[in-house]
C-alpha cells in the first residue's frame, strides 16, 4: 500500500474564518472503530509534539471531553482558543496516560504531501490557516474530505465530492483507471459528500460506477 508520503496530507482542510484564531495543535488523524482518534502522525514542533504526543496514540478525551472520532476532535480542536492549555487522554501501548498541550495559532499552511504532483501543495498555500482533517480507505482507495476552496481549484460545484489522495497498485480501483487527484462526486448515481458516505457506498457495492471529475471535467470510471 503506497502510504509512506501520505499520511502528511491529511494534516488538514482548511477551516472557515471565526471571530476568533482557531487552535492548532499540528496532527494528522483517522478514526478508529472503538472510538477515538488514532494518530497517523505529528507535526515537528507543533503543540502536539511539544506535549509529548506521538504517531499510533488514540486520543480518547481533548480537554475533558470524550472523543468519538476524527471529525467530532477537528470541531474540538478548531473551537480551542489559541494559547488555551487543554488535557489530552491517550491510550499508548494497552494503557492511559493525560498529556497537557497548549494550542498555538497555525503559522499560515502546513502543507498536503499529496500522492501526485506538486500542483496540489502550490494551491493549498493559497488556503487559509489549517488544522486537523480525516480520511477514509476502501477498495484500496484513500479519499480525504474536501474544503470549499479545493472544491472550487478542482472545478467542483455544490458540496458533492472527496478527493482521492491514493489508489493502491493492482487494486480494482486502480485497474478501472481512478488516480489520485481525481475526485470522487457520485457512485451508482448517489451522491457522495463525505468520507463517510463513500466508505458507506463503496462497502455495499461490487463493481461500483464511479463519477468523477478530472481535469475539471466529469467522467465515469467503471469498476469490473
Amino acid at each position: 500500500m503506497r502510504v509512506a508520503s501520505f499520511f502528511a496530507a491529511m494534516f488538514l482542510l482548511a477551516v472557515p474564518i471565526l471571530a476568533q484564531d482557531p487552535g492548532w495543535i499540528g496532527i494528522s488523524i483517522e478514526d478508529q472503530t472503538d472510538g477515538g482518534a488514532i494518530i497517523r502522525r505529528v507535526e515537528p514542533n507543533s503543540p502536539a509534539g511539544k506535549a509529548g504526543l506521538r504517531a499510533g496514540d488514540v486520543i480518547l478525551e481533548f480537554n475533558n471531553q470524550a472523543v468519538i472520532g476524527a471529525q467530532q476532535l477537528t470541531r474540538l480542536v478548531r473551537e480551542t482558543p489559541v494559547g488555551r492549555g487543554v488535557d489530552v487522554k491517550v491510550r499508548r501501548e494497552g494503557g492511559e496516560q493525560t498529556l497537557r498541550l497548549t494550542t498555538e495559532r497555525a503559522a499560515g499552511l502546513q502543507r498536503f504531501d499529496f500522492d501526485f504532483p506538486g500542483v496540489v501543495d502550490r494551491v493549498i498555500r493559497s488556503v487559509p490557516s489549517v488544522e486537523v482533517s480525516t480520511s477514509h480507505v476502501h477498495s484500496g482507495i484513500r479519499v480525504q474530505q474536501l474544503s470549499d476552496q479545493l472544491r472550487d481549484f478542482f472545478g467542483v460545484f455544490g458540496d458533492n465530492g472527496v478527493l482521492v489522495t491514493s489508489v493502491d497498485q493492482g487494486s480494482a480501483a486502480e485497474k478501472a483507471g481512478l488516480k489520485a487527484g481525481d475526485v470522487i462526486v457520485s457512485i451508482d448515481g448517489r451522491n457522495i459528500r463525505s468520507t463517510a458516505e463513500f466508505s458507506r457506498e463503496m462497502g455495499a457495492r461490487s463493481n461500483p460506477v464511479m463519477k468523477i471529475v478530472r481535469d475539471k471535467q466529469e467522467r465515469e470510471i467503471k469498476f469490473e
